[in-house]
C-alpha cells in the first residue's frame, strides 16, 4: 500500500531539490521491483511495478508516470501526477513527456559512490538510451547523485517522526534487555531476546535480522559484523550490543555498553589496573561493582573522541572534517585508528547513503566530500578494542541551524549489569 502523505512531502521535497541544483529533469526507471529494488520508488510510488516504469519530475513541478497498464491504477490512486499508461511499448509515451519537457540535461539514477542514488541497472540504462535514440536526448543524461542523496538525507517532518520513534523504541528493548540479563544469557541469548520483542511487537531489525542484534560477549569476542555466538559474559568484562529497529520503514541504529562486576576479589587479573592480579582494580575503590580505572579510561577515550566529532558537526562542513576530529582525538590519546567511518546518515536503512562522516579512503569515494546539511539525521560511532571487550559506542545525532543535538540521550558511561536471583537491572558505572 502506498504511503500518500509522505509521498506527498517527497515530491514537494524533490522540486525545491530540483530548483536548488539546478537541474532541468529528474527521471527514475525501474522494472521488477520485488527482483531489482529500485531505492527511490518509496518516495515516488510507494509501490512494486512490473513492467519498465519510468517517473519524471521537473523544477516547473510536472509530474510524469510512464507505467504498465496493470500497475497504472495505482499510480493515479496517488493523486500526484500525470498517468500515461501503455500495454505493447513505453517508447511513445515516454518520447511524448520528455520532448513535452525538453530538458537540456536529465538526470537519471547511477552514482559511483552512493547505493541509493544508484537504482538503475546497465539494462534499463541501454533500454533507457535505446528508446531515446535520435531525438538526441540520450545524450543528455547525467547522474542524479546530488538530487537523490539530499532528497534522501534531508529529513521530512513525517521521516523525522519515523525515525525518531524507531530510536525511541531501540532504546526501550536496550532498557528491556538490561532488565532481563542473567549471567547464563550467551551472545545468542541476547540476540534471541531481542527477537522476540521485536516479533511480538511486529518490529523489522534495521539491518539483516541474523545480525541485528550484534552481540559482543567480552574479550574473547572477534569484533565485526559477526552473528551471536555461544559465548557467555564474563566477570568483570564489557557486553557490546549493536542494535536497531525500523518503524513504518525508518530505521534506528545505536550501540551500547554494558560492564558486569568482577566476583568482588579482583582474583581474574582484568580487573587489576596493571594486569598483574595484585591490586584487583576495583579494591581501591570498594565497591565490585565499579568498573576498574583503566576500563573507565579507555571508556571515557571513546566517549571524547565521539564528543570531539558532535562538536564539529554543523552545516557546511564536509564529512570527512567531522571524521579527522574523532579520529585524530583517539589516536592522540594513544589508540589506533578505526578502520571505519565516524558516521552515516539514517534513514529508511541504518546506512543511508548520502554525506560520509568518513576519511577520504578510495573504498568511499566522493562520499568524504559530502557536505553536512540541517535536518540531517547522523549516527557517530567509533570503538577500541581492549581486555575487557570491544568498547563501541554509537549514538544518533540531528544537524541542525548552528550545529547537532543527540537524537536520543547519549550513553556518557558503561551501564553495570547486577543480577539478583536471576533478575538482571542496569545501573551507572560510577
Amino acid at each position: 500500500m502506498s504511503d500518500t502523505a509522505l509521498i506527498g512531502e517527497k515530491l514537494e521535497q524533490a522540486v525545491r531539490l530540483l530548483r536548488e541544483t539546478d537541474t532541468d529533469c529528474w527521471l527514475t526507471v525501474a522494472r521488477e521491483t520485488t527482483e531489482i529494488d529500485e531505492p527511490c520508488l518509496p518516495f515516488l510510488l510507494g509501490f512494486d511495478v512490473v513492467w519498465p516504469t519510468f517517473v519524471v519530475v521537473t523544477p516547473e513541478d510536472e509530474r510524469h508516470v510512464v507505467i504498465g497498464r496493470h500497475d497504472a491504477p495505482n499510480a493515479d490512486a496517488l493523486g500526484e501526477y500525470t498517468v500515461h499508461p501503455y500495454d505493447e511499448s513505453f517508447e511513445p509515451a515516454l518520447r511524448t513527456v520528455i520532448d513535452n519537457v525538453d530538458p537540456t540535461e536529465i538526470a537519471v539514477n547511477y552514482a559511483r559512490d552512493d547505493v541509493v542514488a544508484d537504482g538503475l541497472t546497465h539494462g534499463m540504462y541501454l533500454q533507457l538510451t535505446d528508446a531515446l535514440a535520435g531525438t538526441g536526448y540520450e545524450d543528455a543524461l547525467v547522474s542524479a547523485r546530488d538530487v537523490v542523496a539530499r532528497l534522501r538525507s534531508e529529513k521530512s517532518s513525517m521521516e523525522y517522526d519515523r525515525v525518531a520513534r524507531a530510536a525511541d523504541v531501540t532504546i526501550e528493548l536496550f532498557d528491556e534487555l538490561a532488565a532481563a540479563w542473567t549471567p547464563t544469557w550467551t551472545e545468542a541469548d541476547v540476540s534471541a531476546f531481542f527477537h522476540d520483542r521485536m516479533r511480538t511487537r511486529g518490529l523489522e531489525s534495521a539491518w539483516s535480522w541474523e545480525y541485528c542484534p550484534t552481540v559482543h560477549a567480552g574479550g574473547d569476542a572477534p569484533v565485526g559484523h559477526t552473528t551471536p555466538g555461544d559465548r557467555t559474559l564474563p566477570p568483570g568484562e564489557v557486553l557490546h550490543v549493536d542494535f536497531g529497529v525500523k518503524h513504518r520503514g525508518y530505521a534506528a541504529d545505536i550501540q551500547r555498553l554494558f560492564y558486569r562486576p568482577a566476583d568482588g576479589d579482583g582474583d581474574d587479573g582484568k580487573n587489576d589496573s596493571d594486569g598483574n592480579g595484585d591490586d584487583g582494580g576495583n579494591e581501591s575503590e570498594g565497591d565490585p561493582t565499579t568498573p576498574p580505572a583503566d576500563l573507565r579510561a579507555a571508556y571515557d577515550d571513546v566517549r571524547a573522541a565521539i564528543d570531539a566529532a558532535f562538536e564539529t558537526v554543523e552545516p557546511g562542513v564536509q564529512g570527512f572534517e567531522v571524521d579527522a576530529a574523532a579520529r585524530s582525538t583517539i589516536t592522540d590519546r594513544g589508540w589506533p585508528a578505526y578502520e571505519h567511518a565516524a558516521g552515516h546518515n539514517v534513514g529508511r536503512n541504518a546506512h543511508d547513503g548520502g554525506t560520509l562522516l568518513g576519511p577520504r579512503w578510495d573504498r568511499y569515494g566522493e562520499s568524504p566530500e559530502g557536505i553536512v546539511r540541517e535536518g540531517e539525521i547522523y549516527t557517530l560511532e567509533l570503538g577500541v578494542d581492549t581486555q575487557w571487550g570491544y568498547l563501541g559506542q554509537e549514538e544518533m545525532i540531528e544537524v541542525t541551524a548552528d550545529g547537532a543535538a543527540y537524537f536520543v540521550e547519549p550513553q556518557t558511561e558503561l551501564y553495570t549489569l547486577v543480577s539478583e536471583e536471576g533478575v538482571g537491572s542496569v545501573g551507572n558505572g560510577q
